[in-house]
């Protein structure tokens, strides 16, 4: 673990970092028969400290605008928002002291290397060079980006230089950390880094609001997601909730005769439902069903099929997701 380092702030007192109440955008989409909607509507979470939320959508120009709302960036059409429990005036937009606004990872001077960025971005902290480069080495080595100490920042890839900005967030003062990065994905490694940034940020206090399109990534780093679907959220709440409410596959069945195999699953209880992907038979516990493994095999035998793989499926937001645009959990 990090040490208590001179970047660490006693947390103040308020708990909810992020209050918002049936948010609408002000930008609009016009339809040709003339109707036109709010992007964005009727946007309700809360955030608290030590929370890190991830929004998750297809669209990436709607993920960037709720960010930007969020961050107070762009002003917002309708509903309530507060920032820290203070309220944020709908017209009059700037970036507070304690919020930090990531978007993306391509304003990253690429003359400098790691050390030297984060160097560069944490010299107003008054600190002396000596002390704060032991900080930042510290930092390096518990985020796992130790790698990259030494790398010009210019030979990263944009994933790479948006997680050396979320860790100077890290080492900054501020409550919220909005990470908008829903052009980009993150590799495993890269991913638990993520996760380690983000608990570093929950340790001084503050919270991570993040719009990614990346379901591992987002599963891997958050504490809460929110699917968003058609400018509202369809499904939001803690990851462990989500993830046993909304993932309802219990199975992935490999066969030489999927389609065979399908059909007596099927068969076999009006609860399972199952999708066919090439030699995959996924098998789906719907109506309130509980399937054990035992009872899966018992289906099988029973109905004289025979697989060549037979794997219990572990829970994904990716699946999770897929199950709210599928309108099966809606």
């Amino acid at each position: 673990m990090m040490k208590r380092s001179a970047f660490k702030q006693p947390p103040a007192p308020e708990t909810y970092i992020v209050q918002a109440s049936d948010v609408s955008s002000s930008e609009s989409y016009r339809y040709p028969d003339g109707f036109e909607e709010a992007v964005l509507h009727n946007i309700t979470f809360d955030i608290k400290r030590g929370e890190c939320w991830g929004i998750i959508g297809e669209e990436a120009f709607e993920l960037e605008l709720l960010m930007q709302i969020i961050a107070n960036v762009r002003p917002y059409g309708s509903g309530r928002c507060s920032l820290v429990e203070r309220g944020m005036m709908r017209r009059k937009r700037r970036i507070l002291s304690h919020v930090f606004y990531i978007s993306g990872g391509d304003t990253v001077p690429g003359n400098l290397n790691t050390l030297e960025y984060l160097m560069y971005v944490t010299a107003r902290s008054r600190i002396a060079d000596r002390q704060r480069q032991a900080t930042i080495l510290e930092a390096l080595l518990a985020s796992g980006l130790y790698y990259l100490t030494l790398v010009p920042m210019k030979y990263l890839n944009a994933a790479e230089r948006a997680a050396i900005c979320l860790l100077s967030a890290a080492m900054s003062r501020a409550l919220l950390v909005v990470f908008s990065v829903a052009d980009l994905t993150f590799q495993p490694q890269l991913a638990q880094s993520i996760r380690n940034i983000v608990k570093l940020i929950a340790q001084r206090g503050g919270a991570v609001l993040m719009g990614t399109t990346d379901c591992d990534m987002a599963q891997e780093a958050c504490s809460h997601a929110a699917f968003l679907v058609n400018g509202t959220f369809a499904e939001c709440g803690k990851m462990e909730s989500l993830l046993e409410k909304l993932d309802q596959r219990a199975f992935i069945l490999i066969s030489n005769e999927p389609k065979s195999l399908s059909n007596a699953i099927t068969s076999a209880s009006d609860g399972l439902e199952t999708y066919v992907f090439d030699k995959e038979v996924h098998v789906y516990a719907r109506k309130g069903v509980k399937i054990t493994q035992a009872s899966m095999m018992y289906i099988l035998m029973n109905t004289g099929q025979t697989v060549e793989s037979f794997q219990a499926s572990r829970r994904s937001l990716r699946n999770a997701y897929r199950e709210v645009l599928a309108g099966h959990v809606i």
